[in-house]
């Protein structure tokens, strides 16, 4: 069996990466992971900006699940891995997780990726495509993320604009610009007062230069815990549901 192969950077959070609370954004928590994968991709030539280069492929994150011990905070040193897991045809999966100065894991998260033709806007193999699966085990099984549903109703709307640095180099709204949108939908009386302890979001449908998007909220305070869709008309994107607790 190949053993897989694990791959790390170390930061110190930035002022740019947090919010007025001092904890960092979740959307640079994202960022920061996506990071670390793409350097280990990019040790094989197969990071997003190469594949898109190369072979006219991108690679597409459909959905995560994560859990927050601690929201890392400003001028916190992390340490920030990576790990494939295992992929079948269609998917691939990565485990992302988060140490502390004293090697305490903070965060954690699991996530399935897969690859699209940039022209066609088709997936296709990922197991037909890759060479190096960096020590990934093929599977036929499909890993099972938390199913999300569509409210009936919400608490909270908001309209989003889309600009030119809101696209990256697959030609669609980078996935972390969701983070920003849906919790800006929240009242920030509720974000100052609460942290978030878990996270899992499902991406339906790419957004682009032309879509008109619309956030919506629903708070279930009761539970700390909320669930925010993202549509383009009457199309859903992106769905997720968080859980908060209290700072």
């Amino acid at each position: 069996m190949t053993e897989k192969q694990t791959f790390a950077i170390e930061m110190e959070v930035p002022y740019y990466f947090v919010n007025f609370s001092g904890d960092m954004r979740l959307s640079a928590l994202i960022d920061v992971m996506l990071l670390t994968s793409e350097k280990q991709l990019h040790q094989s030539d197969v990071d997003s900006a190469e594949m898109v280069r190369n072979k006219g492929l991108g690679w597409v994150v459909v959905q995560y699940h994560m859990d927050i011990k601690q929201m890392p905070k400003l001028g916190q040193k992390l340490k920030i891995m990576t790990q494939a897991t295992s992929y079948n045809k269609y998917f691939f999966y990565r485990d992302f997780w988060i140490e502390d100065e004293s090697g305490e894991t903070i965060v954690k998260a699991e996530s399935a990726f897969v690859l699209i033709d940039i022209k066609e806007r088709k997936i296709v193999s990922a197991s037909d495509r890759l060479d190096d699966v960096f020590g990934a085990e093929e599977t036929t099984k499909l890993k099972r993320f938390t199913r999300l549903k569509e409210p009936a109703d919400y608490d909270f709307e908001q309209p989003q604009h889309i600009g030119y640095y809101n696209i990256d180099v697959n030609k669609h709204v980078n996935n972390s610009y969701y983070f920003d949108w849906m919790v800006d939908t929240l009242d920030m009386n509720f974000i100052a007062d609460h942290t978030i302890t878990s996270m899992d979001i499902k991406y339906d449908k790419e957004l682009n230069m032309d879509s008109q998007p619309i956030s919506y909220a629903k708070l279930d305070n009761t539970n700390n815990k909320s669930i925010h869709w993202i549509k383009n008309g009457d199309v859903l994107n992106v769905i997720a549901k968080f859980e908060w607790k209290d700072k």
